[in-house]
């Protein structure tokens, strides 16, 4: 044949697929209709064919025309030719045209502008010979095949057809052959081989496939045969199948195995390296894309014995590039890796099948990530303009009683069953699954087919990459394995998987990878943390409950279990935090398709070398840095440079000449070959070190350099200065890390930075006179001082700003004492008799390495030049600022103006500190404001600035407003405020007054703008009231302006009632002006599309227009408890009833018009109460009543109504409530039985007898969002209802259980090296179940017999002996421990088990959602040392009265079922339940400062993001009425929550103002400083506060609708305004004099155990009363003699605390905190840490006499001992008087510990082992807890060394050999106080020889005999550790073997 070619339309396709639609489904019943032998219809049974029928002949026949050859003469040769057959086509193609065929021609032709795409078969070809023996042959060839994209738009583009180049088609044979190098001419060979035995072989070869994928072209064209197919008919709803029965199913036989196959078979398929591409624009040649490269091979042969399969998938790779620049812009996503599949299937058994990858390594770059996103972007549907946003039409007559015949209920569309399927409607009806018939098999017919699949992936790294355009490098790395099995899949489904996981970052500072999830150690043993999956497919088998056995419950189809046994610990660090965050913006970017900032293909070198010594340098560079390739250009440039990978070419031998001021990019040596580590972090930690020398040509000085990680460190060399003399030259190298480059800069020790937006040029004197300039700083850059810059004879620097306005500085900057005589002012004089250019110049100095040494022992300097003063302007309007200077040496003052925007701040560079005033002036209210003040720098932070102005009548008017000065690092800072924002949304007069009463403040009605208040100076910073005035009320009661984020009401009285209004009182961004908005009570809000009106039902009252979308305030005349009105449509008139608008309430008002009703709903909240009048809605009436009897009528009528109305027989009526105002309740009669009462809120079902043998059944349901109430005298249509609303009983699809032993989150400050905390989930302790319906746990005094009564019994069994397993306890509990078994007092299960740290259990089912989640324990600690309190949070257990007969509880648990309905979108919330125990918070103003530091960026805030925020602030203040209230206009879409309960939350509170940590005095972030300033500004000295209780009640919806905006905004109002609330609580627990709160707290918990306890006993029993009785006295005598003792604890240690302070002593403080911050384990420990405080007081007392000033001295010279000779003194009286209170209050610690009835919580694990090289490693708990030891021995004596190892020496743990790279100390616990003392420790210089192991343990030897302790004591040269493990002993020699040796 010769070419083919078909056109077709949408349209003719459509046609084609209506056409065979209709012909295929010819004859057959229409859907849901199941056709059944009946009376009516006779029953027509399937006749068999009989032999020798027309049927059978014809069938014959077809039969054998198919498969019969022609008879060919029989002949001898059996090799001859029986057939020969062929067929040749030489194209066939295919082209898609949009719409439909225009048949106006009898020859149609389609238009080629709608044509989409062409598809073509080019080439194929058949040929085929079968011999005489039945051998046969067979080719088939196909030569091309091609989709090309023919739409118009598309010309000129990749995929475009004008130009034919090699991607001119999406699909296409590859024009360049297979990469193999075998080129074949076809696209696809096939090739059939038969031999005469019957055995067959095939090969199929796939060659030179060229894929080009241009998704949105796919879409279009999966688009055209979506939408051409015909609509699939509806299906009416359909009974559950009534096969379905509750008899028992029939055994069904398996199917006998098939006969094995009597010949072999061969199959070979192999696909050559196709090129499949994905295009992000298919309209541009420079677009990027993604290729994918692979070849792939598969075998497959049958046998009589077996079948195999092999195959593979090699070189499987993944990149990107520029489309039409593959090589020079190819960037790796996978690299070349493989899979490898084999299988083996035996006769009869099942298949065994091992699939096995290489190892995977996947980058993924934001560049990867823009690209596909751009190419999925096609994917996407085009958005269709957004319909039924309008609200819909109201049917006609709404409210009219309709009959069933005119109404479509899906409730009332089911086909009743017939009689005999009674039974299984009954059983669907009730929630049972029966067994289908095929579900059960016999099991003796043939053994099973056990399938197993084995999957092994062994190395799996996911690596995200960061960077700048193509130079991007790993920043975070995922590094995990998989190795699974799967069973049965043709059966019953079973899959076991394991996966181990291990994710590290990459610190460029350190070049690095440092871990983020960890790797767990066991047994010295690293491995990474492991996950197991087990998915089981169940069978449908019946299970009986046992408690109700006619209740059947199925197993869920499908179980997936996900569990770890390891714990799951993960730790951040602050530069993972950056690391993080960089990433998230830079994928959230090119998710986002933003553009990025470096072109495609620009290569970034990773090394950059950068001169700025002013010296010409020579580098010499080694082997680590590649030399084959050269650079494209000579050039040294400033940072890129374009071309390979190399050395620059002007390199000799390694050596460049580098000048003064230029760069040299360099790259490093490229490694090949991936070298693979037993672990990432461990690889790397290695380190990648390249090496440098640096040579300065005028010295002829050479210096190594080791470029490893970021730091600096400075050299010395062999120059010397003249003056001072012999000082020598340092050169600084400056490593510095960023996305993958190293830049080293090699510069002086002095640079200067610009912190001011003003360039300054520096200059230095050379000689005695003459100045020389350096350089330019630009704005917010740094200027490195060249060397001869430096060591001159001043050694002094120069400033002057780039103006020819200004002169140079007269004074210079000392480089040597700058960083001594600290903020240096300098003046440069201007040349035109203005004012001169001030600025302050900071010197900071810098900790840097000296060399190679590892000490931070040399200094270098920074210069920062700030302005003198910024000046801010906080107010909400603009100003003007006139500022004055005088000139030096001139009368006259120099003046400048600046005109401020609100919210900008502005530099000040003409200002100076003491010698400029400032003028203000601004238009308010409209006046002229003036304020005129000196600039001067000792003034108080806080202070208050009075502007007057004058009005038309002559009167002069003040205005208070709020002056803050911060003097900062170098800058004084001026923020003008007003310290109040008065906003007025009351549409009402306002008028406002402070507590002095003294000024008034109005406020009118029609004026938007913000109104400025303050109080008078004297009482702006203590606690302060106002008073509010509306129109002509009285004042009201004063009430607080300082209290932030909440929000109330204010009642003013009048004559005749009152006004009340909303306050909500919120803080600007600055902290210093607090925004108090007032808003009426009452709202009214129109969401409909019309006018409404509303009315209060009193004669005096006027119609209030509301318009659409408007909220208006509403001030009513009426008083009393109910607030009523009623409303109307605009220009109707019917009125609704009255309605409430101050309780809340959501009520369908009818109307009898073409508006059906208004839907109002009242939203009750602290500060409002609004009301929204929305539009009719299906679903807001009260019920839809249907009645489906045939003869019966129906009365009903609202409770309290007189007013009853009828439903007849077969109709149906929307009802709803009549009297809003009455009780809602429907009460309806029916024949004989009246007045029955349906509240019409919640779900059931139920009948009545409306004669005594006649019954009627009535069920209610939600429909969507209506609810219907359904009468009904056929049962079986109440249970097919019910079945479809309550899926309560349906069988689960799908179950995950999800369990984690454990979880660990370590927050780390990597750049201080301190652990800032830790958080852990844990699991539980052992604990005993038994099992009922499924295992729950017993209670803990059983608990506690049942544990102690099995360890017995092991301890027994290990002895040797025979013991009984079976026993009987002493709470009459009868058990074996063999069986797990209880027999008494049920018989039952038990389990010993544990509760993990974290469960989850996920169900599904096609309607219903499960969430059951619980978090056993929680807690986060403080890992600072000296932290005040060691755990921040935790739970607090209950007393052990209360928990002995309770269930142990986990700290959180979730629990939530919901349904999706079939016939509706909405959700329904069956329950939803969340329950948090009580906790305790305690926090320390260190732990703050920490945690802070730790979350913010170290770079503050700036000045254009400070203006930014107060824009914010001043947009919140214009926000219009409905916004703030916080309605929304829309109506989303809606839930129905049944039991919605969220338990209350109790949390015990302290905070101490003290804290850990060396940085105690570091100031804290911006909003630290916000809360400081709130608090100065209120005027509250924050002090310790010490367990206050929290108690916020629960909350609680029931069967209500909400959107999930407005209940989250609910549950937040609910628990954030309780808080705020109970903020008078900590008045009472503020730590003046102890916490007295505590011992009142304390008595009342103990009488409210009293009375609850035995409440709950008597539920229970007699018995259990009066046990709870006694555990209530105990509980009491607990509480009440604890309270006390703790209390006076307290008082005496507050008394302690504030003696302590009077020493002046930072370090006693501390000491002291420490001491007393551990919690005595007992009595005797308290009284003896009590008494040894008492003793130290009295002798560092006396002792800081000589010992003060000495330290002080020794610190801070002559200054520092004086300092320290009043310390001294001080201490003399201080101390012992605090060691005495001291004693008292640990003492009575002691006596609180005895009575406490809950365990101490402790630390879950000891702060981290921190390293000298400052790299974070994974977290060992025995190097923890040595590292500990050695910070506490001695109270920190040895902090300096640096941990090794340790060993425990005796078993009780209190005695400990500690190996440091310096000595070993052996250290011993304190039997009463717990502190850790030095027994002996010897340097390594004191060590004769190496220590050797013997048989007691280990011995040393020492150089020098040791000098005798006592009298009578012996000395020796040798000392003895005894250690009974003699592995730890050879290991601890071992390591201090390894330290001796490095030691010297």
């Amino acid at each position: 044949m010769g070419n083919v070619a078909v056109g077709l339309s949408q349209g003719d396709f459509s046609v084609i697929m209506k056409l065979l639609n209709e012909n295929l489904t010819e004859g057959q019943p229409p859907p849901g209709v199941v056709s059944k032998p009946g009376a009516d219809s006779p029953e027509v049974k399937e006749q068999p064919v009989k032999k020798g029928t027309a049927s059978s002949v014809s069938a014959a026949q077809g039969e054998t025309k198919a498969i019969t050859a022609p008879k060919i003469p029989a002949t001898t040769d059996q090799s001859g030719s029986k057939l020969k057959f062929g067929f040749k086509l030489d194209s066939v193609s295919a082209s898609l045209f949009s719409g439909d065929t225009e048949m106006t021609k009898e020859v149609c032709e389609h238009d080629r502008a709608k044509c989409l795409g062409k598809f073509e078969l080019a080439g194929f070809l058949v040929e085929g010979e079968m011999m005489n023996d039945n051998s046969m042959k067979v080719k088939v060839i196909l030569k091309d095949t091609s989709l090309e994209d023919m739409r118009p738009p598309k010309q000129n583009g990749i995929t475009s057809t004008i130009e034919r180049s090699p991607w001119s088609r999406m699909i296409q044979r590859s024009k360049s052959g297979s990469h193999s190098g075998s080129a074949s001419p076809n696209m696809i060979d096939v090739s059939f081989i038969q031999a005469k035995n019957q055995d067959k072989n095939v090969d199929v070869k796939i060659n030179s496939i060229h894929v080009c994928v241009c998704t949105e072209f796919l879409m279009s064209i999966a688009d055209f045969f979506v939408k051409g197919m015909p609509p699939a008919p509806k299906e009416p709803p359909q009974l559950p199948s009534a096969k379905k029965g509750v008899k028992k199913a029939p055994v069904k036989e398996k199917p006998k195995l098939a006969p094995p196959p009597e010949s072999e078979m061969s199959i070979t398929v192999s696909l050559g390296r196709p090129d499949i591409i994905l295009i992000e624009d298919p309209s541009s040649y420079d677009s990027n894309a993604i290729i994918l490269e692979t070849e792939m091979m598969f075998k497959m042969r049958v046998t009589p014995d077996a079948t195999t399969m092999g195959g593979s998938i090699k070189d499987l790779q993944l990149y990107s590039c520029v489309f039409n620049k593959r090589d020079s812009t190819k960037t790796q996503i996978l690299p070349p890796c493989e899979i490898n599949l084999h299988s083996n299937a035996p006769y009869g058994q099942g298949q065994h099948m091992d699939i096995q990858m290489t190892d995977m390594i996947l980058s993924i770059s934001p560049a990867t990530i823009r690209t596909l996103t751009a190419i999925s972007s096609g994917l996407a549907p085009a958005q269709e303009t957004e319909e039924g946003s309008k609200s819909s039409a109201v049917p006609d007559n709404l409210w009219a009683v309709k009959t069933l015949a005119e109404t479509n209920f899906w409730f009332l569309n089911f086909t009743v069953p017939e009689a005999e399927d009674a039974a299984a409607v009954e059983l669907e009806a009730s929630g049972e699954q029966p067994v289908e018939e095929e579900e059960v098999t016999h099991g003796e017919q043939g053994p099973a087919h056990k399938d197993v699949l084995l999957l092994a992936a062994p190395v799996i790294v996911v690596k995200l990459e960061g960077g700048i355009g193509k130079r991007t490098v790993p920043l975070l790395i995922v590094e995990t394995g998989f190795q699974g099995e799967v069973r049965d899949w043709s059966s019953e489904l079973h899959v076991e998987s394991t996966v181990n996981l291990e994710v590290a970052y990459y610190n460029e500072a350190l070049a690095v990878w440092e871990p983020v999830l960890e790797p767990v150690h066991e047994n010295n043993k690293r491995h990474k943390w492991e996950i197991a999956m087990q998915v089981a497919q169940n069978n449908d088998v019946l299970l009986i409950d046992e408690d109700d056995v006619d209740l059947p419950i199925q197993p869920p189809k499908m179980s997936i279990t996900v569990k770890s046994e390891d714990i799951l610990n993960t730790t951040i660090t602050k530069t993972c935090l950056d690391v993080l965050s960089n990433l998230g913006k830079a994928f959230n970017d090119a998710y986002n398709l933003v553009e990025p900032t470096v072109k495609p293909g620009e290569v970034m070198s990773p090394y950059l070398i950068q001169n700025d010594t002013g010296l010409d340098l020579t580098i010499k560079l080694d082997n680590e840095f590649e030399t084959e390739d050269t650079l494209e250009t000579s050039e040294l440039v400033n940072g890129t440079v374009n071309g390979q990978n190399g050395m620059p070419p002007q390199a000799d031998s390694g050596r460049v000449h580098l000048p003064a001021g230029k760069a040299l990019p360099v790259f490093g040596r490229r490694h090949n070959a991936l070298v693979r580590k037993a672990s990432i972090i461990k690889a790397t930690q290695e380190g990648d070190e390249k090496k440098i020398l640096f040579q300065i040509d005028q010295f002829g000085v050479t210096r190594e350099v080791t470029i490893n990680r970021a730091e600096k460190k400075l050299f010395e060399i062999n120059k010397k200065t003249e003056y001072p003399a012999g000082d020598k030259w340092a050169v600084l190298v400056s490593v510095e890390a960023s996305y993958g480059r190293k830049t080293i800069s090699l510069r002086s020790l002095v640079q200067v930075h610009n912190h001011m937006s003003q360039a300054v040029e520096v200059f230095y004197k050379k000689g005695e006179k003459d100045l020389v300039s350096v350089g330019r700083a630009d704005p917010g850059k740094s200027l490195p001082l060249p060397l001869p810059a430096l060591y001159t004879y001043t050694s002094e620097i120069y400033f002057k700003p780039v103006s020819d306005r200004y002169g140079i500085c007269t004074n210079g900057v000392n480089w040597r004492t700058a960083s001594e005589s600290g903020l240096f002012p300098l003046t440069c004089a201007t040349k035109d008799g203005h004012a001169s250019f001030y600025m302050n110049v900071n010197p900071t100095p810098e900790k840097v390495l000296f060399e190679d040494s590892s000490e931070m022992n040399r200094e270098c300097l920074t210069l920062n030049l700030h302005p003198t003063v910024i000046l801010h302007n906080l107010l909400p309007f603009s100003l003007s600022c006139l500022l004055e200077t005088k000139i030096d040496g001139g009368s006259q003052d120099a003046t400048e103006e600046v005109h401020l925007d609100r919210g900008e701040n502005y530099a000040l560079y003409n200002a100076s500190v003491n010698k400029s005033s400032m003028e203000f002036k601004m238009k308010y209210r409209g006046l002229q404001w003036t304020g005129r003040r000196q600039i001067q720098a000792d003034v108080p932070e806080l202070s208050i600035w009075t502007f007057e102005a004058t009005n038309e009548k002559g009167e002069k008017k003040h205005l208070d407003l709020g002056l803050h000065n911060k003097q900062g690092s170098g800058t004084l800072d001026i923020s003008l405020y007003s310290p109040y924002w008065m906003i007025n949304k009351t549409g009402m007069p306002l008028a406002y007054r402070g507590n002095d009463a003294e000024v008034t403040l109005e406020h009118p009605a029609d004026y938007k703008d913000i109104v400025l208040f303050s109080f008078k100076a004297k009482s702006l910073f203590s606690k302060k009231k106002a008073s509010l005035k509306i129109r002509d009320s009285e004042w009201s009661d004063k009430f607080s302006l300082d209290v932030v984020g909440s929000s109330g009401t204010v009642q003013c009285k009048t004559k005749t009632g009152s006004y009340e209004c909303g306050v909500r009182i919120d803080m600007t961004s600055s902290g210093l002006s607090k925004i108090v908005t007032f808003t009426p009570f009452y709202m009214l809000v129109n969401t409909t599309e019309t006018t409404v009106s509303c009315k209060e039902p009193v004669d005096s009252a006027l119609w209030l227009d509301v318009a659409p979308g408007e909220c208006l305030p509403f001030w009513p005349q009426q008083t009393g408890k109910e607030m009523k009105l009623k409303a109307k449509v605009k220009l109707s008139d019917e009125e609704t009833g009255p309605f409430l608008i101050n309780t809340a309430h959501t009520t369908l008002l009818k109307l009898d018009n073409e508006y059906g009703g208004l839907d109002v709903e009242c939203h009750v909240s602290e500060s409002a109460m609004v009301t929204t009048i929305g539009p009719y809605k299906h679903g807001c009436a009260s019920v839809l009543l249907v009645n489906q009897a045939e003869n019966l009528s129906i009365s009903f009528s609202q409770s309290g109504v007189g007013k009853t109305h009828s439903l007849g027989g077969k109709q149906a009526v929307l009802y709803t409530w009549e009297d809003a105002l009455g009780k809602r309740e429907l009460v309806w009669s029916c024949g004989e039985k009246k007045d029955e009462r349906n509240d019409l809120t919640k779900d059931g079902c139920g009948d009545v007898f409306y004669l005594p043998d006649c019954k009627l059944f009535w069920v209610s349901f939600l429909d969507g969002p209506q609810r219907v109430l359904l009468f009904t005298e056929d049962m079986a249509v109440v249970g097919l209802v019910q079945k479809e609303v309550e899926y309560t009983f349906e069988r689960i699809d799908q179950e995950i259980n999800l369990s984690l032993r454990g979880v660990g989150l370590s927050l780390v400050n990597n750049i201080n090296q301190t652990e800032v905390a830790f958080m852990g989930i844990t699991s539980s302790g052992i604990i005993w179940e038994e099992k009922k319906k499924r295992y729950k746990a017993l209670n803990l005094k059983t608990l506690v017999i049942l544990e102690a009564a099995y360890q017995k019994y092991l301890i027994e069994l290990a002895a040797g002996k025979s013991p009984s397993s079976r026993v009987t306890l002493e709470n009459k509990m009868e058990v074996d421990f063999e069986e797990m078994q209880m027999y008494k007092p049920h018989k039952r299960g038990i389990r010993r088990s544990f509760v993990e740290g974290v469960w989850v259990q996920y169900k599904t089912s096609p309607h219903q959602l499960q969430l059951h989640a619980k978090i056993n324990r929680l807690q986060f600690d403080n890992q600072l040392a000296g932290a005040v309190f060691p755990t921040v949070l935790s739970p607090l257990p209950p007393p052990k009265s209360v928990a002995a007969d309770s269930v142990p509880k986990p700290f959180t648990e979730v629990s939530l079922m919901l349904s999706k309905h079939e016939h509706s979108h909405m959700t329904q919330i069956k329950y939803f339940k969340v329950l948090i125990q009580e906790m305790a918070l305690k926090v320390d103003q260190g732990f703050l400062n920490a945690i802070i530091s730790l979350f913010s960026a170290d770079v503050p805030i700036s000045r254009e993001q400070e203006t930014k925020q107060f824009e914010e602030d001043w947009k919140q203040t214009n926000l219009p009425l409905v916004e703030i209230v916080g309605v929304s206009l829309s109506h989303g879409k809606k839930n129905f929550y049944d039991h919605l309960h969220f338990s209350p939350i109790k949390v015990h509170l302290s905070f101490s103002l003290q804290g850990g940590g060396e940085d105690g005095d570091k100031p804290t972030a911006i909003q630290a400083n916000v809360l400081n300033v709130f608090l100065q500004s209120v005027g509250v000295v924050l002090t310790d506060v010490q367990d206050v209780v929290f108690k916020l009640g629960y909350f609680e919806r029931n069967h209500s609708f909400y959107n999930n905006s407005q209940l989250s905004s609910e549950m937040t109002s609910h628990y954030v305004g309780q808080a705020i609330k109970q903020m008078y609580v900590l008045v009472l627990g503020l730590d003046v004099l102890g916490n007295p709160f505590g011992l009142l707290r304390g008595l009342t918990e103990g009488v409210g155990d009293l009375f609850y306890e035995p409440y709950q006993g008597a539920i229970q029993g007699p018995e259990e009363f009066a046990e709870g009785l006694a555990l209530g006295v105990r509980s009491l005598f607990g509480h009440a003699v604890g309270g006390a003792a703790g209390a006076a604890s307290r008082i005496t240690g507050t008394l302690g605390k504030g003696i302590a302070v009077l020493t002046f002593d930072d370090d006693y403080q501390k000491k002291r905190r420490q001491q007393l911050n551990k919690r005595p384990a007992n009595a005797r420990e308290g009284f003896a840490r009590g008494g040894k405080g008492l003793i130290m007081g009295v002798f560092d007392g006396v002792t800081g006499i000589v010992r003060k000033p000495m330290e002080g001295a020794k610190q801070e010279g002559v200054g520092g001992f004086f300092k320290g000779m009043g310390k001294g003194l001080v201490g003399v009286v201080t101390r012992p008087t605090s060691g005495v209170i001291d004693f008292a209050s640990t003492s009575l610690d002691g006596i609180k510990r005895i009575v406490d009835l809950s365990d101490e919580i402790r630390r879950l694990r000891p702060p981290r082992r921190f390293h000298k090289d400052l790299i974070i490693r994974p977290y060992i708990h025995t190097e923890a807890e040595g590292y500990a030891i050695l910070q506490e021995t001695e109270k920190g004596r040895y902090v300096d060394d640096d941990y090794v190892a340790h060993a425990v020496v005796t078993k009780d743990g209190k005695n400990v050999l500690v190996v440091t790279d310096k000595r070993i100390v052996f250290a011993s616990k304190g039997e009463l106080l717990g502190q850790w003392n030095c027994e002996f420790t010897y340097t390594w210089v004191d060590l004769k020889e190496p220590p050797r192991v013997i048989s007691k343990g280990i011995e040393v030897v020492l150089k020098d005999k040791e000098k005798k302790k006592f009298l009578f004591g012996g000395s020796s040269s040798k000392k003895e550790i005894h250690i009974t493990d003699k592995k730890t002993a050879e290991w601890i020699v071992e390591k201090i073997h390894e330290q001796m040796e490095r030691g010297r």
